[in-house]
């Protein structure tokens, strides 16, 4: 049987509605991206659901004239009902009982940041429950009635919005108030603008209009044969999508997997699909999907939704689609060398690629971006600008963000086969590295990440690190070395630390002299440390001119450099005599000069390498600290294999009948240096992309898989939400008891109580484990057994080997409490500073990271480091 949506249509009208007036108290100091930390003060008397509004209480806060604040009643800014079953409220919160000014000339934008929290409530009519979408723009966490949610939607992606199941009447609304200069600005008074949104749904599937990803197409086909669109589990029970279907005759689509494709209640998921032309006329394609709901027999049909195929010229700008390494489809915007450019392109040379990073909040298909080099419309390259996934680019261009640039790149080639290209092949390893704003910050992480691939760079108005952006003073006081192993949780984004790896490659910064969005300081300090280790670059302040304005990426000076880097005739590559290295995670980094490091001996704590050639004597010397090994890529055989070669004053031979691949300079314990074949010891050790903090989980070949039991499956489905919303990332959810059978991708565990729950790797790695009768149990290197009894909140997220190089991300807890705690470390903004291994308890609530019970790092052979982690 097949049966028209809705599944369960409303037997009567309904309507929702939110109040008119909210209550408000706040603000409290909050420091940079602290908030996922917990960092609440009202914590410590129980946490603002407990409060009851009052006219007369006053609340400790260091923010405030007098050092307290009270109640305040906020009536919304706007409010209203498009339809019975859909209300909206917009709210604009303001505190006016802070000197801003005062604070501000003290600690700058830091003192713009603040924390409170708003109440209002949801009133639902009719006489039975109803099935609720929540959107919830600009909101971190927030609880309705007793229940807690944390992810929302920070930056209005609205890509995953909650699914409620409400009573009839009315429910409490708690909203925990953050502003955050990054995301909100720096500029006049800081305010915070929430936007709520609420719609009645008749439960089923929903296939969602708007969401729909399609390739663009070219004279009479499509550029690339995978899209994707985004689906809804709106019901109480699990539903499993048997297939996609194209209605019209113009194209055939085919789901990417075998079906079943599960969603679980209220979880939100893309679906990857393939798709063909199937005959020219066809500039409209029309899906529907067919599935069925757990404890139903039936087989049901979602709404029909429609997306028109944009039809581009072939010199145009164009949509590319293609697999994110995550499993996910993403999509570039591909400008092919122009008519021009190929006259006057060298014969049978392939052109280098220009990567084109957009800022924070910007659609990268759109005319804002496609026009970005309209200007200069006759570059001698292939022009390119990855989406990121997300108008965020992820993670600020980052792990996810880099991913998907790898992937863009590498779709090119497949493009040149798919449209009978006729022209100059493409050269993905010659980049001319370009970006605005937090793009240009992407390009300071591309320069010191990739430097043997980058031939020049162009921040454009770019910051130099999230540290740097907006300070992080505010934070809640805690020991030094807790403050020491956060910072070093963030060493792999500050640039100005890693500038050396990209010394001997042309540089040109820009930056307007009345930027208020991104202070020309960060240009100007960048250029500053360039000059003072020798690493010549090009700078210009424009005077007068703002954060964003016509042409910013085509002025003259621009103009000219693109000219010279993508010269007619590119040097060939050769080795400096001398360069240095600086490394803060080996799984980010690329190659320098050849050099690829694997390890640190050290985590935490960057790596250095000097290298320095003795012409003469044909002599490459390299001089190390906290590196533990490396090896020599392919393509700089030539180099390494012709001369001799010192570490640390050891001379060593590279094997001449084994390929550089299979070589590894090691460091041993006894502090000498050896060249080795041994292989195996990725089977052993962290390596490639297992390597680096938390965040390391962004860095996944496949879907992330998330393992539950039915205890634990509502915050299953709130990791899966904040993966897709903040990410664009898939997730499936299993059963514990189905570990076996799961895919590649990286792993997601949620354990809740004894050692029966907490499902061992592979290997029975048991660096921290539980024992049912001690308690929760991390091994140091050196045997030590760090013991913490089980009590109320306690819990643990740490990261642990996985099958084929993946990673598992363990989030454990005694308790509820402390496994809703635990899950909000997994990584969803940047700059937050989370270790290998996090050990939380209840005091983090209000402490923030000063609470946290024992945290820090794992060395290479999963052991915790005790000289980077405090237990």
């Amino acid at each position: 049987m097949l049966t028209q949506q809705p599944f369960n249509p409303s037997p009567s009208p309904a309507s929702i509605s939110f109040s008119e007036t909210w209550h408000l108290l706040g603000p409290f100091q909050i420091g940079t991206r602290e908030a996922t930390w917990g960092a609440d003060p009202l914590e410590w008397i129980g946490g603002f659901r407990s409060l009851s509004y009052s006219e007369s209480d006053r609340y400790r806060s260091s923010l405030a004239v007098n050092g307290t604040v009270g109640w305040s009643t906020l009536t919304v800014e706007s409010s209203w009902t498009s339809s019975p079953g859909n209300a909206k409220a917009d709210l604009l919160v303001r505190f006016d009982n802070t000197d801003w000014e005062s604070l501000q000339s003290v600690y700058g934008w830091a003192a713009l940041q603040y924390q409170g929290w708003a109440r209002g409530k949801i009133t639902v009519e009719g006489n039975q429950q109803r099935t609720v979408v929540f959107y919830t723009d600009q909101v971190l966490e927030f609880w309705i009635d007793d229940e807690h949610h944390f992810g929302g939607d920070f930056y209005g992606y609205r890509r995953a919005p909650l699914v409620l199941h409400l009573d009839p009447g009315n429910h409490q609304i708690d909203i925990r108030i953050i502003r955050d200069v990054r995301a909100m600005g720096g500029v006049g008074e800081p305010t915070v603008r929430i936007e709520l949104e609420a719609e009645i749904s008749g439960g089923g599937l929903k296939l969602v209009e708007g969401t729909v990803l399609l390739p663009d197409m070219v004279d009479g086909r499509l550029v690339s044969s995978l899209g994707s669109v985004n689906l809804r589990n709106e019901e109480h029970h699990w539903i499993d999508v048997l297939s996609l279907e194209a209605v019209n005759v113009g194209f055939t689509v085919a789901m990417k997997e075998s079906p079943p494709f599960r969603l679980a209640p209220g979880q939100s998921r893309p679906l990857s699909f393939d798709i063909a032309l199937a005959y020219d006329a066809a500039a409209e394609v029309v899906f529907e999907i067919t599935y069925k709901v757990e404890h139903s027999s039936g087989v049901f049909r979602t709404s029909q939704v429609r997306q028109a195929v944009h039809l581009r010229k072939a010199e145009e700008p164009q949509k590319i689609t293609y697999l994110h390494p995550g499993g996910t489809v993403s999509y570039a915007i591909l400008r092919p060398p122009s008519a021009k450019a190929l006259r006057y392109a060298c014969r049978n040379a392939s052109l280098a690629v220009v990567i084109g990073l957009h800022g924070a909040g910007v659609e990268t298909d759109s005319d804002l971006v496609r026009q970005t080099f309209k200007d200069a419309p006759d570059l001698k390259a292939w022009v390119l600008f990855p989406s990121g996934v997300t108008t965020w680019s992820g993670d600020d261009w980052h792990r996810w963000g880099v991913a998907d640039t790898e992937a863009a790149i590498a779709a090119i080639p497949e493009w040149i086969k798919t449209v009978g290209w006729k022209g100059p092949n493409v050269d993905i390893n010659r980049r001319l590295v370009i970006g605005h704003s937090n793009g240009g910050q992407g390009t300071w992480y591309a320069l010191t990440h990739t430097p043997d691939k980058i031939v020049g760079a162009t921040p454009v108005s770019g910051y130099s690190s999230i540290q740097a952006y907006v300070p992080y003073f505010f934070w809640h006081e805690a020991d030094p070395g807790v403050n020491a192993i956060l910072q070093s949780a963030l060493a792999d984004y500050r640039h100005e630390l890693l500038l050396p790896n990209g010394c001997g490659i042309p540089i040109h910064q820009q930056h307007g002299s009345l930027d208020d969005n991104v202070p020309p300081f960060h240009s100007r300090r960048l250029s500053q440390i360039q000059s003072q280790i020798d690493c010549p670059s090009e700078y210009v302040e424009l005077p007068g001119k703002g954060h964003w304005f016509e042409g910013v990426m085509t002025t003259q000076t621009l103009l000219e450099f693109y000219g010279k880097v993508l010269g007619d005739r590119p040097a060939p590559a050769s080795l400096s005599s001398s360069f240095d290295i600086v490394v803060a995670n080996p799984g980010t980094m690329g190659s320098k000069g050849g050099i690829i490091v694997d390890q640190l001996t050290t985590p935490g704590r960057p790596g250095r390498i000097k290298a320095e050639h003795d012409v003469k004597q044909s002599i490459w010397h390299l001089k190390t600290s906290n590196i533990q090994r490396l090896h020599f890529s392919a393509a700089a055989a030539r180099d390494w294999t012709r001369s001799k070669l010192v570490v640390d004053g050891k001379k060593l031979e590279l094997l001449r009948d084994v390929p550089l691949s299979g070589q590894w300079l090691v460091h041993r314990p006894n502090e000498s240096w050896e060249v080795s074949c041994d292989s195996l010891w990725r089977n052993r050790q962290r390596h490639g992309r297992q390597l680096g903090a938390l965040d390391a989980m962004l860095d996944t070949s496949g879907r992330y898989v998330l393992l539950t039991s039915r205890e634990t499956l509502s915050l299953a489905v709130q990791v899966s939400r904040n993966f897709f919303q903040y990410f664009g990332a898939d997730a499936e959810i299993i059963g514990l008891d189905q570990a076996n059978s799961a895919e590649a991708g990286n792993r997601v565990i949620l354990s809740l109580g004894f050692a029966g729950l907490m499902p061992a790797t592979a290997d029975r790695h048991d660096t921290i484990f539980v024992d049912e009768e001690k308690g929760l149990c991390v091994r140091g290197s050196n045997g030590r057994l760090a013991v913490y009894a089980f009590r109320e909140g306690l819990g643990a997220i740490f990261l642990r080997p996985g099958t084929n190089g993946s990673l598992e991300l363990v989030i454990w807890a005694f308790d509820l409490l402390g496994l809703r705690f635990a899950a909000r470390m997994v990584p969803v903004l940047t700059g937050v500073g989370q270790p290998d291994f996090i050990v939380v308890g209840q005091e983090c609530a209000w402490k923030g990271a000063a609470g946290v019970v024992a945290l820090g790092y794992l060395d290479n052979s999963w052991n915790v480091a005790e000289s980077s982690a405090i237990l």
